[in-house]
Formats: structure tokens, C-alpha cells, sequence
């Protein structure tokens, strides 16, 4: 038996996804959640062996959820379902853990394919993402620990907004009631967990992950 936990924000997709998946008698959802702190609560309560994960929740975005997830629950299996279909949205999903991505269209034969080749240990996309898939795979053969970026913490989300409006360390300073120092740290930090080396590569990749840094 396959224990199944949905999140979406979009309850009639759940109820769909739920109608959907009683066809398989070795399948079971067990919960449903519709942001990412919900998905969180419900995975330390219920556990599930393998989680639905839509990518545009509210609260906790799709790819901070599974990357908290993935820390306390390495062996929890993860399947994206997005109409997302950008190698920068795929990738990124694939690299903080997921092991499927499928489109929100999929009928439910690859659906219960996907299930299945995720639950024994395989990875499983689309057909139209499956060269992503391999080059990622190809890129991961040997991969590099240090390279792959940290999720930021609250705080540091919010001093990246207010660097990508423009601000100095001095002026956020003022508006957060921090130190200058302080802001410099929490700016240095931010390099460190992102491998980037300056302000100007930090707003280029902010600007180009805004939905992965939960800063839409």
C-alpha cells in the first residue's frame, strides 16, 4: 500500500486527483494540504510514503516544502504536478529532491505509471520533459555538495527584496531597525548559500527564481 499525501491550492483538483486514484486499491491518500506549511504538519503526523506537490502554494512554495521536507524526510518520494514547463522550474524541482514531474493535464495512466516507477526508486517525468530529466541526471553523476544553493531563511528573503528594489545596507538597515553589520552579514550569508560573488549576480538570480525563493 502507497500512502499519498495531495497539495494544491485548487481543491477540485484534489477531489479529482482523489477520484483518480481510488481506481488502484494498493494506493491511499491519506491527507490532502493546500499551502506548503499544511504539507509539513501533515508529513510529521501522518507520514506518507510519496507526496502530490503543486509548486504555486501560498505560505510555503512548492520548492521550499520539499526542501524542508527532504531534510527531515529523505525518504519520503515526491511527485510535481505543474503546468510549469520551463528546464529552470524542472531542474530546480528535480535538484531539492522531487524524483517526478508531471503536468496538471496528465491522464492517469502516466499518473499511475509515474507512482509506481517514483515508488521503486525510479525517476519519472512527462514525455516532453524527458530530455531535462537526462541532462539532469547527466549533471548529477558526480555532484558537487557545495554548489547547490541553501534555502534563506526568513529574514535574508526579505533583505534580497529589498536589494532587488534597489536599497544599500544602509538603507535597509533603517527599515528593518538592524545594523549596518548586521545587514552586511545577513548580505554575505546570502552569497555564501546561493554561490553567487556579488550584488549584481544575486539580483540576476533572484529576479530569475523569484517563485523557487518564495519571493512571488
Amino acid at each position: 500500500m502507497i500512502k499519498i499525501l495531495i497539495a494544491d491550492d485548487h481543491n477540485m483538483l484534489i477531489n479529482g486527483l482523489k477520484l483518480i486514484l481510488a481506481v488502484r486499491k494498493d494506493f491511499k491518500v491519506i491527507a490532502s494540504a493546500n499551502n506548503g506549511i499544511e504539507v509539513i504538519e501533515l508529513v510529521k503526523k501522518e507520514k506518507p510514503d510519496l507526496i502530490l506537490l503543486d509548486i504555486n502554494m501560498p505560505m510555503l512554495n512548492g520548492y521550499q516544502t520539499i526542501q524542508l521536507i527532504k531534510a527531515d524526510f529523505p525518504d519520503i518520494n515526491v511527485i510535481v504536478l505543474s503546468m510549469l514547463n520551463d528546464k529552470r522550474s524542472v531542474w530546480n524541482m528535480l535538484e531539492a529532491g522531487a524524483k517526478g514531474y508531471l503536468f496538471k493535464n496528465t491522464d492517469d495512466k502516466n499518473l499511475f505509471k509515474a507512482i509506481d516507477e517514483v515508488s521503486n526508486g525510479r525517476f519519472y517525468v512527462t514525455e516532453d520533459l524527458e530530455s531535462i530529466l537526462e541532462e539532469f541526471l547527466l549533471n548529477n553523476k558526480n555532484p558537487d555538495k557545495g554548489n547547490k544553493p541553501q534555502l534563506l531563511s526568513s529574514r535574508e528573503l526579505e533583505i534580497v527584496r529589498l536589494i532587488i528594489d534597489g536599497n544599500t545596507n544602509a538603507q535597509i538597515a533603517d527599515m528593518l531597525y538592524l545594523s549596518i553589520r548586521t545587514v552586511d552579514t545577513h548580505r554575505k550569508n546570502i552569497f555564501h548559500k546561493l554561490n553567487l560573488n556579488n550584488t549584481a549576480s544575486l539580483v540576476k538570480y533572484a529576479l530569475e527564481n523569484k517563485i523557487f525563493l518564495g519571493l512571488d
